[in-house]
């Protein structure tokens, strides 16, 4: 028997209802063979949920197959597009390693968020429109964009996996509200929106900000995604594949997962270290929310 544990902290944040009001609790279990092919026909009798070493009953195990959604934000402002060359190159590179079904969407963000190409399963529609991508004298909406984004999966009616991708900078100051930034944690953690934040630091321009660089380590650290700064353009070309290979990673094991339902033990705390007893050999993915 395979086994698998993992730790959650939710209490701390406030970002959930405490976990000891739950009679149930779900998970999303990604388990691939040793020969690299998922493992199909998972049955309850096959999983065993444990929170705090208590052994849980599995109520309901369930194949999920929801397609996964990119948001790409580009700061297209002075830092990131002298040259532009590169951010566009690296772009074209990250959305050519998307698996195909992903649908990709491209927003910039300085001056204000506003759509290059709106959400499409169109790899070659959304490489095209990358040569939309302008130089803008404007600062890029580094929150606002972001948060922008988080509610637009907060709208979404039909479940799915989603990511976002911003390439940021540091250029132009940044004032956000305590109740705004609480608001995106909340879109970020329920959703389980996996968040990379890719900031050039010390960038052209008067201004520098520095906000720009904890709101993305925290955001990053929060959903699990990756942080990198970078200094200077040309960085973009091979650091956008690198995340794209990533991301494609990520969305290979959300494409194969099952969603497993158990009773919860009446002892379990807030802070309740949950694993997984698994009846197969192969390597094992747990979350919360399905974003691997």
């Amino acid at each position: 028997m395979r086994r698998w544990f993992f730790t959650l902290i939710l209490g701390a944040l406030m970002l959930a209802a405490p976990l000891t009001a739950q009679k149930q609790g779900q998970v999303f279990l990604s388990l691939m063979a040793p020969d690299g092919k998922a493992v199909d026909g998972l049955k309850p009798d096959e999983v065993v949920i444990t929170e705090d070493g208590v052994e849980c009953k599995t109520a309901k195990v369930e194949a999920i197959s929801w397609p996964t959604k990119v948001q790409l934000l580009v700061d297209n402002g002075r830092s990131n597009t002298n040259p532009i060359n590169p951010l566009r190159d690296g772009l074209k590179e990250f959305i050519g390693l998307m698996p195909e079904g992903t649908e990709i969407a491209i927003y910039t963000t300085a001056g204000s968020p506003r759509p290059i190409v709106k959400s499409t399963a169109d790899k070659q529609k959304a490489i095209d429109s990358i040569g939309l991508i302008a130089p803008d004298n404007g600062s890029g909406m580094f929150f606002d964009s972001l948060s922008e984004a988080a509610e637009r999966v907060d709208k979404e009616k039909t479940p799915g996996y989603a990511t976002i991708v911003m390439v940021g900078s540091d250029f132009g100051a940044m004032r956000v509200l305590d109740r705004e930034y609480q608001k995106l944690q909340l879109n970020v953690f329920n959703h389980g929106i996996t968040t990379h934040v890719l900031l050039n630091v010390g960038g052209q321009g008067a201004v520098s900000g520095g906000g720009q660089v904890d709101l993305g380590i925290n955001i990053a650290k929060l959903s699990g995604g990756r942080y990198e700064n970078f200094n200077g353009t040309t960085r973009l070309a091979t650091l956008l594949p690198e995340i794209g290979k990533q991301v494609a990673k990520s969305i290979q094991l959300q494409s194969h997962q099952y969603r497993v339902t158990y009773e919860r033990s009446p002892k379990a705390t807030e802070r309740a270290s949950i694993g997984a007893q698994i009846k197969h050999d192969g390597d094992v993915h747990l979350s919360l929310h399905g974003n691997q």
